[in-house]
């Protein structure tokens, strides 16, 4: 590790303490831990917890969190956010009160350039959240398919430039296998037009590592096998929140939540339900929450950061998202 004092601010610090869990919520699972900046500040403000589950893929960060985080009631389990009910069961709990996803990339990872997650720092192209995984970004970049590589970049990064990057990756992995995240940079930053980089506020290589990382770690497919799950993991009137930083993560969370808001499913033109399910959850911010500018002038991270939050109201079975 090359940085060994990374500093972490965790974004939307006060709305996800406002909304972690009920005022008698006794258990809560942080199934994102990194560093344990939300779980700390929300230990502070509800004293009565007596157990938090800490859940991340990555072994690294779990470790380094021990001493950042050393209270007793915290349990470190490195596992994925959708293992969360293997989780509960092997502990012999039946639910929890409070469940936090922040689906964002920790500094402490960012900022390690081993881990290659980062194109401000040269590193090998990984990209890896569990290092057990196969997978690398540098898999990716060398040995996928024009098609495949341009696709990644267009819906995950949403990346305008995607073919152009593409063309300019292909090219030169003909030469040579691109195995750093400065060589890679590099190729983007040439390949995107030199008007385009005046205009932009970000870095040109942005969404192409953004796109990169969410396919080494199936990002999508894991929000998805998550929400599929997250219901069965709390209590009634246990608390799920959750914050995203891309379009499509924010539009897989906000469906769910529509969707099990509203319970029937019948078709418009029924005049009565005929379907008989009853909504499962009450969403507790109507609109997503966003950081306001003292807080992106103190963590810029937190510009992309949305937050939205629901409540788990009934116990009947519900059909999986």
């Amino acid at each position: 590790m090359n940085n060994h004092n990374p500093m972490h601010v965790p974004v939307l610090l006060e709305a996800v303490v406002r909304n972690a869990l009920p005022e008698n919520g006794k258990i809560f699972a942080d199934c994102t831990f990194g560093l344990g900046g939300h779980t700390k500040a929300i230990l502070d403000e509800y004293p009565q917890i007596t157990k938090v589950f800490a859940v991340d893929r990555d072994a690294e960060i779990l470790n380094y969190s021990i001493d950042k985080n050393p209270d007793p009631r915290i349990a470190r389990f490195q596992a994925k956010a959708s293992e969360l009910p293997e989780v509960l069961e092997h502990t012999g709990c039946k639910g929890a009160d409070g469940i936090l996803l922040d689906l964002g990339v920790s500094s402490y990872q960012l900022d390690s350039s081993e881990r290659g997650f980062s194109f401000m720092r040269s590193g090998p192209l990984d990209m890896r959240m569990d290092k057990r995984d196969k997978i690398t970004a540098e898999n990716i970049v060398n040995t996928y398919e024009k098609s495949e590589l341009e696709h990644i970049f267009f819906e995950y990064g949403e990346e305008k430039f995607a073919r152009r990057i593409t063309d300019a990756i292909i090219r030169k992995r003909a030469e040579k296998t691109i195995t750093t995240t400065e060589d890679l940079a590099k190729i983007i930053c040439d390949a995107v037009p030199a008007a385009n980089k005046s205009k932009k506020h970000i870095h040109p290589a942005t969404r192409v590592f953004q796109a990169l990382r969410i396919e080494v770690n199936n990002e999508l497919g894991e929000i998805e096998d998550f929400l599929a799950v997250a219901l069965d993991c709390l209590n009634p009137g246990g608390h799920l929140s959750i914050i995203s930083f891309h379009s499509l993560e924010d539009r897989l969370i906000k469906n769910f939540m529509q969707k099990f808001a509203k319970g029937c499913d019948c078709p418009p033109n029924f005049p009565v339900c005929v379907c008989g399910k009853k909504p499962t959850l009450e969403v507790l911010t109507k609109k997503a929450i966003f950081a306001d500018e003292d807080e992106i002038a103190v963590n810029p991270r937190s510009r992309s950061a949305r937050l939205r939050c629901c409540k788990k109201i009934i116990t009947v079975n519900h059909e999986k998202a």
